[in-house]
């Protein structure tokens, strides 16, 4: 291979920060307990050790290792250390209390070797045991995961102990890795059911990086990101990092956080951090804070770049609250980051706009797949190189995904403007079948943001005997209000067309409050739970 092609690695990636920025603070843990940095040195030689306790158990090139450990210097370690072995790493982080989503990951993938930790209370770990059954001298024999046949404990709570066993360990042997060998199994969200595995490849990883870095307007000598999201995930990665070796700060948990907010903003202040990537609801909770210190100096060099819901015209509020800048952020597992805005004055945001994109193929179509014109929703349709080639040994969603000539079935719901920016109101799966009318939720909530008494809303459905499901507006209404549903209900009711066919009307049957909304561990706002909530809340009310 030439020089170029080694470099289109991971791991050869790591290597050349080590060599090039080997003093180089490039991933900073921070928990009430303290906080712990890693150097470009660090990551590479410990990751290596790590392939090397991979190799010394017999892993070969080209198996698959699940991590379920969360966000810690362990769980960097390990990661960078499967794909070094030449392994595929696959994430595995829990969703549902039963364990059954992790088991089902484990038989997906076909993993061979489980990374665990027993010094969390309730973890992954705890959730998988009933299911994996007695583990003698780290050896797992269960019918109920046929193909797992190691684990690996690697103590998160208990410290750094790990990693400093990891110094002792001898070196890997070389493994010849191509920049088109898998690295890594993404899962999706979860919301449509038990996870899908997204596979990645070194090269697309890498290029994914580049437009990332680009997209965000990273540069290597005074970008800083700060991010909530688990490593694991899309939205957790750290592109900055491999792309140009920019420094990465998270929360560490190994230690305890009593108050996030105050622990984020003082990192966000003490790092220097250039850029913060977030849920909207969060920055929503740092822009309440008012006792925040140091905000005048945050402000004045933050971006935000926003993930986990459609955007909002309400967004506008966190600039001069929490930052200069909001960047709302389009992706999804099976691709990547597709486009961004980055909105700085009050004109820039408008409701769902992602913006244009430079590095993807994207079209709206209509149910028949024929292009629709500006200001017309349909299912936006994406093709290009970071696109997945199909779902990890699960060809039925690898065939329901794509169209017959080859472009990946979003299945979000958006239209172009006349400017050609790109608009994303929600899955079409969120869609409310209401007798014999469709009801895009996004749609419902944007008018329900007008209300003066609502600060966040969700539009979920609830059964209905004849009408197939009603709408149910879940409303966190404005603090220090004494807000009731009469009052949303008198407010919204006129906002929408009351037909003699009630079908036909997308006003909401029920108003429901709420302190708050459940969330899924990616942080996104779970619709499914809390359509069951609000289910049994209308059932009773019924």
């Amino acid at each position: 291979m030439s020089v170029d092609e080694v470099q289109q690695t991971i791991p050869a990636r790591v290597k050349q920060w080590a060599e090039t920025h080997p003093d180089k603070e490039v991933f900073v843990f921070y928990s009430d307990e303290g906080r712990r940095a890693l150097t470009c040195k660090d990551v590479h030689n410990l990751s290596t050790k790590f392939a090397a306790i991979l190799q010394r158990r017999g892993l070969k090139h080209g198996d698959v290792v699940c991590n379920t450990l969360t966000n810690s210097p362990e769980r960097l370690i390990t990661d960078f250390g499967i794909m070094t072995a030449g392994c595929v790493a696959a994430n595995a982080q829990a969703l549902l209390a039963d364990g059954t989503d992790l088991l089902h990951v484990i038989n997906l993938s076909g993993c061979r070797l489980l990374i665990g930790d027993k010094t969390l209370p309730g973890g992954a770990w705890d959730l998988l045991k009933p299911h994996l059954g007695e583990i003698m001298d780290l050896k797992v024999n269960s019918i109920n995961a046929p193909k797992l046949e190691m684990v690996e404990f690697v103590g998160v709570k208990g410290g750094g102990d790990y990693l400093e066993m990891l110094h002792q360990e001898g070196d890997p042997v070389p493994v010849e890795i191509l920049p088109t060998d898998t690295a890594l199994y993404w899962a999706t969200s979860g919301s449509t059911g038990f996870s899908k595995l997204v596979p990645k490849t070194h090269e697309v990883m890498l290029l994914l990086s580049s437009q990332f870095t680009k997209m965000f307007q990273f540069h290597q000598m005074n970008t800083t990101v700060f991010s909530n999201r688990p490593l694991g995930w899309a939205g957790g990665w750290p592109y900055g990092f491999i792309e140009m070796a920019v420094p990465q700060v998270m929360t560490d948990t190994r230690g305890s956080v009593l108050d996030q907010c105050r622990l984020s903003w003082d990192v966000l202040s003490k790092e220097k951090c250039s850029h913060a990537v977030l849920t909207i609801a969060f920055m929503k909770k740092l822009a309440e804070r008012r006792t925040l210190e140091n905000s005048g100096d945050v402000i004045q060099r933050l971006m935000c770049i926003a993930t986990g819901q459609p955007f909002a015209k309400r967004c506008c509020e966190f600039v001069g609250k929490i930052c200069h800048s909001v960047a709302n952020a389009y992706g999804l597992s099976e691709v990547g980051y597709v486009s961004s805005c980055i909105c700085e004055k009050e004109e820039d945001f408008e409701d769902n706009l992602v913006g244009c994109n430079s590095h993807f193929g994207v079209k709206v179509v209509d149910e028949q797949f024929k292009d629709l014109g500006a200001g017309r929703d349909g299912q936006v349709l994406l093709h290009g190189q970071c696109v997945i080639k199909g779902y990890v040994n699960n060809p039925e969603a690898t065939k329901a995904a794509f169209t017959d000539d080859g472009w990946f079935k979003t299945d979000d719901v958006g239209h172009f403007d006349e400017k050609g920016r790109l608009f994303v109101e929600g899955r079409r799966s969120d869609a409310i079948m209401h007798g014999e009318y469709i009801i895009y939720p996004s749609w419902v909530e944007k008018k329900l943001r007008t209300c003066p008494y609502i600060s966040e809303v969700m539009v979920v459905p609830v059964p209905h005997p004849d009408m197939c499901h009603e709408v149910c507006a879940c409303v966190i209404p404005k603090p220090n209000m004494d807000v009731t549903t009469k009052m949303i209900k008198d407010h919204c009711d006129p906002m929408f067309i009351s037909d003699s066919l009630h079908e036909m009307s997308a006003k909401p049957a029920y108003y429901v409050l709420f302190e708050s909304f459940p969330l899924r561990p990616t942080g996104k706002p779970d619709r499914r739970a809390l359509s069951k909530i609000a289910e049994k809340i209308t059932s009773i009310r019924n």
